[in-house]
């Protein structure tokens, strides 16, 4: 169908990982970490011998954030497409071997010697030294203190104690060089060096720093007509460490690299660290990188221009994943099974800017938009557990309340624009709709951060990053929703999809909560596909939704069939903390209760910790709904007034027999309420503790308080119950059910913070009988009569009250 267009579509991605013990930091906000970077090497080790044969590993250096005083490194690979291997022999890079030969002094200055001669080079290596001044400054011992010069009044002169000439081994090894320098370029045809002459006549001193040596070259001292870049080697924690300098073509990095590997072998070292300047892009080249990401190990997928090879490259990272240790999941310390914590983004695009699909034809991002805005089970379903407006993927309708109103306009001038677009403009027009509510233009659903901006030196690569997908187990269910984008792609290039924005309201965070919901939302968007030429079951994704929701438990009570699930809880951001992060508040869950088609004659009534449970219809029959309570106590967060709600205590009561016909206590946590010992590794671990499920045999088959079933029930107006304590009952029973009262025309009170008409506040739920008595009750007779419709409060002192 694109060929048919004449559209070339590729596919890449940023899949994350994480070892089976997350326990460390690195693995769980800390973006940098010993383990991690030992993972990098030995995955890319996989990598390089499964997928990519030939290819060469090089340590560079990433994005660089505040508060951390280095960039963050990246682990690449890199093969060409034609002519011989890069490298060879993996084995003589440094990478995950637990032991290595010492490298000698000497080696350094041997091979930089060697490798001027080899590339035909009349230059001689400079030896570069580490600034001893800055050193004694940055030690701040006494030692150091003592050596520093010292201005003296009396004297009046600076007084200095020497070095030690022997016997400190410290202050002695920075006599000696750091490592060596070859002024190295190429222009074009053959590779060139120069002489570096310092306006000082000194030695060639480094700028201070833990950086390797090739990012610390004095090369603001040089003369402004010198050739200002080299190739540094150096021996640091007993590793030799070639330091590459920028190249001007893919084509002379290969030529270096192999001519490296040869030296290497030639003169026996030992496994060398290849470190440096990344290589400019190239047709003929084909890389993936690994990089560090807080909690995670990201790896970014080279892009596919076709199915078959995006394909192999999955299913052979989550091969080579499984066996260096890695995986795409992770257990909560509950025993739960969620995502990496990191993203699994999915990035469209083309082979070129001239070829690029979204700049050929700019009705297909207009689509993209409306189509997300329509179907916000693609906002969720693929998530992880971090959802809502402060999330790092938010949708333009949970951003700011206007952006769906300025983004009409927008898609009218994409849907309208000549073909090919100009990528100046089509970024103009969203770079400033498409992001979260601080204006951060990375976190959006769909995010043209790398489409073509040019504010940012990677970002004008024609790329559209769909950012609400998040990492999963097994392969199927990563390379599920990218052949769903890219079908989507397909239907929108044969009839761009079009339709005005929907105003979703609190259904978003109400109705798209619940799975149940969700479900039905992915079936309409695989009938759409199969409406437009595809065949897919219309439970294609449902393995992905119960990954995300997972069940709790299941049970029957006569013909029906139960389920509580996990469901959607947006995460708020919380106001200014200390540090630089944000600060979100993930104290508040919810939960799913759905059942099956009634069958005829079953009639149910839910209840949580006394409140009534509102049930929606779901289309094909059965009815769902939502729990949201307080999982854990939180003075920081939102509303920290309210604590913990565990257990949750939900009773099924059948209408008929006025009789609890199940019930079960869902814990929060253990049920003893100790700490649990580490994160769970294994799943059989995680099972054993996400088994806090509790039957009260003693409340089957027992009448309710204060109860009888309602004559007129109306459906509810949300599909969620908020859990919150009452206010006039410290420790509610569990079996006393309370009516909101409802103003005709207004939905009734869905939560004790919600009062009803006239600022009269009642306990919620949704039966029809409520215990008033005394003054109490003498104000709510006389509300219903200013309704019309009356209410003797004599007698017994109970109040029949019944929905519209």
């Amino acid at each position: 169908m694109l060929a048919a267009h004449d559209l070339t579509l590729t596919q890449g991605g940023e899949p994350t990982f994480v070892p089976h013990d997350t326990s460390a930091p690195e693995w769980g906000v800390a973006a940098l970490g010993p383990q991690k970077l030992l993972y990098a090497r030995k995955l890319a080790r996989e990598l390089a011998a499964r997928q990519f044969p030939g290819a060469v590993i090089l340590q560079s250096f990433g994005k660089q954030y505040p508060n951390e005083p280095l960039p963050r490194w990246q682990v690449s690979l890199y093969r060409a497409r034609s002519g011989p291997p890069l490298w060879r022999d993996l084995d003589r890079l440094r990478l995950d071997q637990t032991t290595i030969a010492p490298t000698a002094a000497d080696q350094p200055e041997k091979f930089i010697r060697a490798l001027a001669a080899a590339l035909q080079l009349k230059a001689t290596p400079l030896p570069a030294y580490e600034d001893l001044e800055a050193k004694l400054h940055a030690v701040g011992s006494a030692e150091a203190k003592r050596l520093l010069p010292r201005f003296s009044r009396r004297q009046r002169a600076f007084i200095s104690h020497p070095l030690p000439a022997e016997g400190d081994e410290t202050w002695q090894a920075y006599f000696q060089p750091a490592g060596w320098v070859l002024p190295l370029g190429h222009d074009g045809k053959k590779w060139t060096t120069g002489v570096w002459e310092l306006p000082t006549e000194e030695d060639l001193t480094l700028i201070p720093g833990d950086s390797p040596i090739g990012l610390r070259l004095p090369l603001t001292q040089l003369k402004k007509d010198a050739l200002r870049t080299g190739l540094t080697v150096e021996c640091k924690d007993d590793e030799l460490i070639l330091f590459l300098p920028p190249l001007p073509s893919f084509a002379t990095f290969c030529t270096l690299v192999r001519t490296i590997e040869t030296l290497v072998t030639e003169l026996g070292l030992p496994p060398i660290r290849l470190e440096g300047y990344n290589p400019p892009g190239d047709e003929d080249a084909e890389s993936i990188a690994l990089t560090s990401d807080p909690g995670v190990l990201e790896v970014n997928l080279p892009p596919a221009a076709n199915w078959p090879d995006f394909e192999r490259v999955i299913r052979g990272l989550y091969a080579s994943a499984e066996s260096t240790g890695l995986r795409g999941f992770k257990y909560q310390l509950s025993g739960r099974q969620v995502s990496t914590g990191g993203g699994a983004h999915i990035i469209l695009g083309g082979p070129s800017i001239e070829q690029n699909p979204f700049i050929a034809r700019p009705d297909l991002l207009s689509s993209f938009l409306r189509f997300l805005q329509h179907h916000p089970a693609l906002s969720y379903v693929f998530s992880g557990l971090f959802t809502g407006p402060s999330s790092q993927a938010p949708r333009i309708d949970e951003s700011a309340y206007e952006l769906p109103y300025e983004m009409e306009i927008t898609l009218q001038a994409l849907d309208t624009m000549a073909r090919p677009g100009d990528p100046v403009v089509i970024d103009a027009l969203l770079r400033n709709l498409l992001m979260d509510w601080n204006g951060n233009t990375h976190r959006a659903e769909l995010s043209v951060d790398k489409f073509y901006n040019y504010h940012a030196a990677n970002g004008q690569n024609g790329l559209i990053e769909f950012r609400a997908f998040e990492m999963v187990p097994e392969p199927d269910a990563l390379l599920g929703p990218n052949l769903l984008l890219r079908a989507l792609t397909a239907c929108f290039a044969q009839k761009p999809y079009s339709g005005p924005l929907v105003d979703w309201q609190e259904q978003l965070h109400d109705r798209f909560a619940l799975p149940g919901f969700l479900r039905q939302d992915l079936h309409a968007i695989v009938a759409y596909l199969n409406a437009h030429g595809f065949s897919l079951p219309a439970d294609a994704f449902d393995a992905q939704l119960d990954f995300r929701f997972p069940r709790i438990t299941e049970f029957k009570t006569g013909r029906t069939h139960w389920t509580l699930r996990h469901a959607l809880e947006p995460w708020p951001v919380m106001g200014e903390h200390e540090g630089t992060g944000r600060v979100v508040d993930s104290t508040t869950d919810r939960l799913e209760l759905a059942a099956s088609t009634t069958a005829s004659g079953e009639d149910y009534v839910v209840t949580v910790n006394g409140y009534r449970l509102p049930l929606r219809p779901l289309d094909g029959g059965g009815v769902v709904g939502a729990i949201r309570y307080r999982l854990f106590d939180n003075p920081w967060g939102l509303q920290p007034h309210i604590k913990a709600h565990t257990p949750l205590r939900i009773v099924i009561l059948d209408t008929l027999t006025r009789r609890v016909v199940h019930a079960l206590d869902y814990h929060n946590w253990r049920r003893a309420g100790v700490a649990y010992d580490g994160v769970p590794t294994t799943a059989a671990a995680a099972a054993a503790r996400v088994e806090r499920v509790q039957v009260p045999a003693d409340l089957i088959g027992s009448p309710p308080k204060y109860w009888r079933p309602s004559r007129r029930p109306a459906p509810p107006t949300r599909s969620t119950c908020d859990v919150s304590p009452p206010r006039h009952e410290k420790n509610p029973d569990p079996t006393h059910h309370h009516l909101p009262l409802s103003r005709a025309g207004h939905p009734a009170a869905s939560s004790l913070d919600d009062p009803a008409p006239g600022g009269i506040r009642y306990p919620t739920g949704k039966l029809d009988l409520v215990d008033l008595s005394g003054s109490q009750g003498e104000m709510a007779a006389r509300h219903l009569r200013e309704l019309g419709r009356g209410g003797d409060i004599s007698g017994t002192r109970q109040l029949p009250l019944h929905h519209e």
